[in-house]
């Protein structure tokens, strides 16, 4: 009686090899959650230098702020009201704290698309893989069916059957994830894009607080989907 072949050791080097590239994969997608998260810090400090850039006048009309300004009647203090509650030198590093946001949010932007690029090369990879041992797994049962039946060992054959599909199995569903995850950041990057192009001085403190609000929300980012991300991975 001839013996029931094992899973070639070549199935199972990209078996591994599989599993290898969903780590790698999920590795990126740590690196994406990351810069998600400096970016933000960029967004806000963008904001607060904004906001403070066009503060309002001093309300000099009020009884205490009259009492603070009679008390304290500096020559600093008379060219910070005239100047409408701000001084040159401020408003110039208020610009340049502008000025350097608004160049490493673009900068993280560009950081993101690459890793994007890099993760899609991964999705890729591991379609063309799982693909190749699919149909190297269905021959092999293939062959291994036409053996046992020589034998007639139909028992043997279910068994060998079933090992092949439940790989493909699992294989498919690393990929499915690996696609969903991917698209979900994708269209994140595309949201944040937007936002960076969309900043200038002329942004009201309306739209600077929805875009940091959107940015922390992360609408199509599903948080469940991403758990199981994680819980898939080896």
């Amino acid at each position: 009686m001839l013996d029931t072949p094992a899973m070639p050791a070549g199935e199972r080097e990209k078996e591994t090899g599989r599993d290898r590239i969903f780590t790698e994969f999920m590795a990126g997608v740590a690196r994406f959650e990351e810069l998600v998260d400096g970016g933000k810090r960029l967004l806000a400090r963008f904001r607060q230098q904004l906001e403070y850039f066009r503060r309002p006048r001093v309300p000099s009309e009020s009884d205490v702020m009259g009492e603070i300004v009679r008390s304290n009647c500096t020559d600093r203090m008379k060219s910070y009201l005239e100047s409408g509650g701000s001084l040159h030198c401020q408003n110039i590093s208020n610009l340049n704290q502008l000025h350097s946001c608004e160049g490493e949010l673009k900068g993280y932007i560009n950081k993101v698309n690459a890793l994007l690029k890099e993760l899609q090369c991964l999705v890729e990879d591991a379609y063309d893989a799982t693909l190749t041992a699919n149909l190297s797994a269905i021959r092999f049962g293939d062959d291994s069916s036409a053996d046992n039946k020589m034998n007639n060992q139909s028992h043997f054959r279910e068994e060998e059957e079933e090992q092949p599909a439940d790989q493909l199995d699992r294989d498919s569903s690393l990929v499915t994830v690996m696609i969903l995850v991917h698209n979900m950041l994708k269209l994140d990057y595309t949201m944040q894009e937007k936002i960076v192009k969309s900043l200038s001085l002329k942004s009201s403190s309306a739209e600077l607080e929805s875009y940091c609000l959107m940015w922390d929300l992360r609408p199509y980012v599903d948080g469940d989907v991403m758990d199981l991300a994680w819980k898939t991975c080896p």
